[in-house]
């Protein structure tokens, strides 16, 4: 065949396989218009394609046509052949028993098709054995023996797995979403040993992932991966790129796949950031309509995907069947959930932890299949993820999750503790001459305390049990309506309101209460006081985790000029300022201006805490990424 019309061929058959059956007429009639030769062909691969299994799952650019030999009830070394499973491009794979008397097995066994002995498909099969042998992992299907059939065409055998692909196994059992990180998590860990052994998979999808009948995870075809290091020289499995064929699964690739440019552990990184989307949204990360291999293109090079949380509000037509709110409702069934309740669950860091797998820099994606693993561990115990700004306010939000119960009470103690210290430390200390006044004033924070903490027996507020923000709300509520005439004492009682907001992730109420202090304070004390300064980063750091990146960039700036004008504060506020800015400026894309506020938070770290500090190692850390 010629290769450009080969070239053809694989595009359309790539595009279609990887469209729902129902869709393929109408984008075979518009792909191939009146080429009815080219129609043939490709709905001849589709048909081959059907029901053949992950095993042989090799992509359109080995597939040539010549037929499989029939060896159903044939005997090839100690094996019987039972029935095919499915055939590929380069070979076809049997379910077979071993029947030499020394013992039963059922495996699953791989032999390159009659006619496609070639230098390079014999060269790709060796490869495969090769990879194969070098993968002893519980979470990878375990090749058994090889050898060379009667007629002289190389065999192997590796272990039969008889299950459901992943993302079937998922949605057929109702598996929650904890439940399927934990499956995913055995994903990665079989992936990060395949890479320690320099072998990358190249071809991760939910169909090579089977989970059997035990509810073990096994990772399967590698008949596209790939030897890296000085192995790969060795085994001179470099000839099976210099044909220029992308073999791979579109809808699964990573950007430098698509673009054909050297593939490393990254990519299948990448790969695995798809399937752990899949498996958390029951959908793709791109919107991809007609499945042409320029819109797959354009899609996954251009485009950025939705966070999960967000993409099951309002799934695409084409997954959806144009009824998105069944289509919502299924995919929370399938996760035993509701609707609401799952994008909770989503939102945050399952949202940030997938889009980091999905990067299209590689170099931004996570470093390794096993750091993915570990930052879903980490999400799981309740401990902060790599995936987003490791803020105090974040670590804190994860501190009260995992301790809801004694926050909740500790609060009421560390607001009443937080305005008492506040007002004597400052007040008393400095202006002991205004004693009188001190005194007043301390009793109306008594007396606002009390009317905030006006707790009925039993620990009922109006009757209903009290929340740690309900609370807050009802002192926000009376700081707005009885401290209307003391600006300082409502400027205090703001500063605290919004720090615990900001401590317990109330990050909108948070922004929105210290805003309103940073108003006060400005008209009480001018732009140069050390309270405004701490007020004004507090709000910053609250606006960026509300996602209101504009407001947060302001009020960063603001705070960091009042510091370098001379207002008294601590060197180490001035670090922490800018160690925040800088992941803004990262978050924005502007790595560069993101560098330099890094370098310079570094140096006034290092000045003041020296080489060997939890701060210094935290800003190094973003300098390295």
């Amino acid at each position: 065949m010629d290769p450009k019309r080969w070239k053809r061929v694989q595009e359309v058959f790539d595009a279609a396989v990887e469209l729902p059956t129902g869709e393929r007429d109408a984008y075979l009639s518009n792909a191939c218009g009146d080429d009815a030769d080219l129609r043939k062909e490709v709905e001849s691969l589709l048909a081959a394609d059907e029901g053949a299994p992950s095993l042989l799952d090799e992509g359109a650019a080995a597939v040539i046509e010549v037929a499989p030999a029939a060896r159903e009830g044939s005997t090839i070394g100690p094996y019987q052949i039972i029935k095919e499973l499915g055939s590929g491009g380069m070979g076809t794979v049997y379910l077979a028993d071993r029947v030499d008397g020394h013992f039963r097995q059922r495996v699953a066994l791989k032999v390159i098709r009659k006619g496609m002995d070639s230098e390079q498909i014999l060269q790709r099969f060796a490869g495969e054995r090769q990879i194969l042998a070098r993968l002893q992992h519980p979470n990878i299907a375990r090749l058994l023996d090889g050898g060379i059939t009667p007629d002289g065409v190389p065999f192997f055998t590796m272990e039969y797995i008889e299950g459901e692909p992943l993302d079937q196994f998922c949605d057929h059992w109702k598996l929650p979403i904890d439940h399927r990180l934990e499956l995913f998590i055995a994903v990665c860990e079989a992936v990060e040993y395949a890479h320690r052994n320099l072998i990358v998979h190249r071809d991760l999808k939910p169909s090579n992932m089977m989970v059997n009948n035990e509810g073990e995870v096994k990772l399967l075809d590698f008949g596209i991966a790939k030897l890296v290091g000085p192995v790969e020289e060795i085994t001179e499995l470099r000839s099976l790129t210099r044909t220029g064929a992308r073999v791979m699964t579109p809808g699964y690739a990573s950007p430098e796949q698509i673009r054909g440019e050297a593939v490393t552990t990254a990519s299948d990184v990448y790969s695995l950031g798809v399937v752990l989307y899949k498996l958390l949204t029951g959908l793709r990360p791109y919107q991809i309509s007609s499945g042409s291999p320029l819109e797959v293109e354009r899609a996954v090079l251009m485009t950025n995907p939705n966070r999960p949380s967000t993409a099951i509000v309002n799934p695409p037509p084409a997954d959806s069947g144009g009824d998105t709110e069944i289509t919502l409702k299924r995919i929370s069934e399938a996760r035993a959930t509701q609707p609401e309740r799952l994008r909770k669950k989503l939102a945050g860091d399952l949202d940030n932890i997938c889009l980091m797998a999905l990067r299209k820099e590689p170099e931004r994606r996570y470093g390794s299949a096993g750091h993915l693993a570990d930052d879903i561990k980490r999400h799981l115990s309740g401990m902060p993820v790599a995936a987003r700004p490791d803020t105090v306010g974040y670590r804190w939000s994860k501190f009260i999750r995992r301790n809801r119960a004694g926050v909740s009470a500790a609060l009421i103690m560390v607001l009443a503790l937080a305005a008492i210290v506040v007002f004597y430390t400052t007040k008393l200390a400095q202006e002991r001459d205004r004693a009188t006044e001190a005194a007043a004033e301390a009793a109306a924070i008594s007396n606002f305390l009390t009317g905030i903490f006006d707790v009925e027996e039993g620990g009922q507020l109006g009757g209903e049990t009290v929340t740690a923000r309900e609370l807050l709300d009802r002192g926000a509520m009376r700081v707005d309506s009885q401290l209307v005439d003391q600006p300082v004492l409502r400027a205090k009682m703001f500063g605290v309101i919004g720090q615990a907001y900001l401590d317990l992730g109330l990050y909108g109420r948070a922004q929105s209460i210290l805003e309103r202090c940073v108003a006060l304070q400005r008209s009480l004390y001018g732009d140069l006081s050390p309270e405004l300064t701490q007020t004004s980063y507090n709000a910053a750091a609250s606006a960026y985790e509300n996602r209101d990146f504009d407001a947060a960039e302001s009020l960063y700036n603001f705070a960091l000029d009042i510091a370098r004008r001379g207002t008294p504060v601590s060197d180490s506020i001035v670090a922490s300022i800018l160690n925040d800015q800088g992941a803004l400026y990262r978050h924005e894309g502007d790595y560069a201006k993101a560098e330099s506020l890094y370098t310079e938070a570094l140096a006034i770290r290092r000045r003041i805490f020296g080489n060997h500090h939890q701060d210094v190692a935290h800003t190094l850390n973003h300098l390295a990424r």
